[in-house]
């Protein structure tokens, strides 16, 4: 209003008076910028006080610790934010990763590699038959199959493991193997790493949001997750390659390795509200180690919803919006599906 005031009173055709459109010009672009930064009226509220891969089949794997694509290391220097996608599976639950792929490809998200993490030889071998079948849409993700000895010693005649029920130790033992998996690809690939639970759908493509609140640098933003009680859900969460994380990976490593294995979110939490408050040691180039904070954010609960207020506490006008549904806060792998079945979310 007081650029339009100060144009309108200056003389017709004086240097002044064009200046001052310029300006006012400038200004509005800069507002609109601002305003389709913000997703449904809601920013990603930042953290600051801890109490707040056409697919690479990997068929043959002669040295697991260069399987990477070298084209991906081209990656690390590019300005604009780059992801991958990690699922780990067992053959119990491979109806669900089947479910999350089908939704996944009807999204048809360019340069967005998947990376399935097989716990078990019968997961692997379906999921390399899976991959060579046509897709009635004629799109394929970019999906490589990773087997066990990817990250572990190979192990002979693991079979299938069925799907265990939430407290069963054969669950709680299956979460224990997630940061070994995600520390790997985000040393190897070169990428930010999406971890997503395979009981997650895909509705609407998230990178954008992601990769803005990825390259926010005041503060930079270390891990992004889905909002579970003031904590980080690690079921749909987001890790910076960089050695800050690495090293909280490698502190939930050591947390979960004491006692009896426990759900991975409690463990995950305890190192995270350490590295924001106390900070991390991390090495530099030269061999010093200094102690860094990590920054950490909740993505939009509406965008990003957990299970509870997705299926139980939104409007269908809600639902709408809704970017990544995450079908947790219920026990139960056919109760999983059958919630999925009644909102329309079951693509088998």
């Amino acid at each position: 209003i007081g650029l339009s005031n100060l144009i309108m009173n200056s003389k017709p055709n004086s240097p002044h008076k064009l200046l001052l459109a310029a300006a006012a010009v400038a200004t509005i672009a800069i507002a609109c910028i601002f305003q389709s930064s913000i997703s449904g009226g809601q920013q990603t509220p930042i953290l600051r006080d801890p109490t707040q891969n056409q697919r690479r089949l990997m068929n043959l794997i002669k040295d697991p610790k260069t399987v990477m694509p070298r084209e991906t290391q081209l990656m690390k220097n590019i300005n604009t934010p780059q992801f991958g996608v990690l699922l780990t599976c067992s053959d119990g639950f491979f109806d669900l990763w089947l479910n999350w792929l089908i939704f996944f490809e009807r999204l048809e998200i360019p340069d967005l590699p998947v990376f399935l993490f097989a716990e078990d030889e019968v997961t692997h071998a379906r999921c390399l038959e899976l991959l060579d079948q046509p897709r009635e849409s004629g799109y394929r993700a970019d999906v490589t199959c990773l087997p066990w000895d990817f990250v572990f010693e190979k192990k002979e005649g693991s079979g299938s493991l069925k799907a265990f029920s939430y407290n069963q130790m054969g669950y709680k033992l299956m979460m224990t193997h997630r940061p070994t998996v995600v520390k790997r690809l985000l040393k190897e690939f070169g990428r930010h790493i999406i971890f997503s639970d395979v009981d997650v759908v895909w509705l609407k493509n998230p990178i954008t949001h992601i990769q803005q609140v990825f390259m926010n640098i005041d503060p930079i933003v270390h891990i992004l997750g889905q909002s579970d009680k003031g904590k980080i859900c690690p079921g749909f969460s987001v890790y910076r390659a960089c050695p800050e994380v690495i090293k909280l990976i490698d502190m939930w490593q050591d947390d979960l390795s004491k006692g009896d294995p426990s759900m991975n979110q409690k463990p995950f939490n305890n190192v995270l509200d350490v590295a924001m408050s106390k900070g991390i040691p991390v090495p530099d180039h030269n061999g010093n180690t200094t102690l860094k904070k990590i920054t950490a954010a909740f993505l939009p609960n509406r965008l990003f919803p957990n299970g509870k207020l997705y299926f139980e506490e939104m409007t269908d006008a809600e639902r709408e919006g809704a970017m990544v549904v995450h079908n947790n806060w219920i026990i139960g792998y056919d109760e999983k599906i059958n919630r999925f079945k009644d909102f329309d979310l079951w693509a088998l």
